[in-house]
């Protein structure tokens, strides 16, 4: 019961850091995604839940590097 409860906060955390990260931040990791359409984000919403944590890392270590 432990493991689905650790699933369920992994997941709700990679939603709202998905969520944050397509509409206001990728565009600082990825400077080829300024202008994308609706559907490319929409496409990668399924991965950006789930590899959240290295995408955080990714756009803190962009951040740190051009400041």
């Amino acid at each position: 019961m432990l493991i689905l409860y650790a699933l369920i906060v992994y997941l709700l955390g990679g939603i709202l850091f998905a969520l944050l990260f397509i509409a206001r931040l990728i565009h600082k990791v990825d400077e080829g995604s300024i202008g994308a359409p609706w559907s490319f984000r929409l496409i990668i919403f399924p991965g950006c839940v789930i590899l959240w944590p290295l995408l955080l890392m990714k756009y803190l270590t962009t951040v740190k590097t051009k400041a």
